[in-house]
């Protein structure tokens, strides 16, 4: 008898490198970055994020939230006090992360894997504080 797995992995699951010169920044892009996520055996994807400044301080960040999309929680407490992001799954590889600061959205990120699943494309749509709409668009490739 052959066992497989209730449900497969999702495309997300691996290393992400991000492609600075082809992303296009709100802000001051990072010196480099990757994303890491695994899925984890409580059923939860985890994310390590390592993110490198140009004068080089670095942060790491580490995330989890149900296979099936919820509440993002924050173990290491690396989110900003008043924030709280839902992770919602639309499809495999295909995710709607939404950002909150103190109940108020301020961030929507689309994350979609491309079909030969090299690339992940992350469009976030922003409002800053004086209500000026601002798009992000961060490019990663599979490593």
């Amino acid at each position: 008898m052959i066992l497989t797995p209730l449900r497969a992995a999702d495309p997300i699951t691996g290393v992400w490198k991000l492609d600075v010169r082809s992303s296009k920044f709100v802000q001051r892009p990072p010196k480099e970055e990757s994303e890491t996520y695994k899925e984890l055996a409580s059923g939860d994807i985890e994310m390590v994020l390592t993110r490198t400044q140009k004068d080089g301080a670095s942060t790491t960040i580490r995330l989890t939230w149900p296979a099936q999309g919820g509440a993002v929680h924050d173990p290491t407490g690396a989110l900003p006090k008043g924030e709280t992001i839902t992770e919602a799954l639309l499809g495999p590889g295909d995710w709607l992360a939404v950002f909150l600061k103190d109940g108020k959205q301020q961030t929507a990120m689309h994350k979609v894997i491309s079909r030969d699943g090299k690339t992940m494309v992350q469009t976030f749509k922003t409002v800053n504080p004086e209500g000026q709409p601002g798009e992000q668009v961060q490019v990663l490739h599979r490593q």
